[in-house]
């Protein structure tokens, strides 16, 4: 299964915790490894896949500053 790393702003310590995921401290952010989740177009409507993946793994998007690949 590919892997995607997420990089959160170093305050999203508390909404992590809560949905019980593993983060690590690094250059001022925390970053967590996720399983990554196959992308679908849902009734024609494209939503932004790093939007989508969040959304599915009940993640605030808005704490996130980046998602790449592994």
């Amino acid at each position: 299964m590919k892997k995607v790393l997420i990089h959160f702003k170093d305050y999203a310590t508390k909404h992590l915790d809560n949905l019980g995921l593993k983060y690590t401290e690094s250059n001022g952010e925390l970053d967590v490894i996720v399983d990554d989740i196959p992308y679908e177009v849902v009734d024609g409507y494209y939503q932004d896949p790093d939007e989508q993946l969040c959304e599915r793994l009940g993640i605030d998007y808005d704490l996130v500053n980046c998602i790449e690949a592994l």
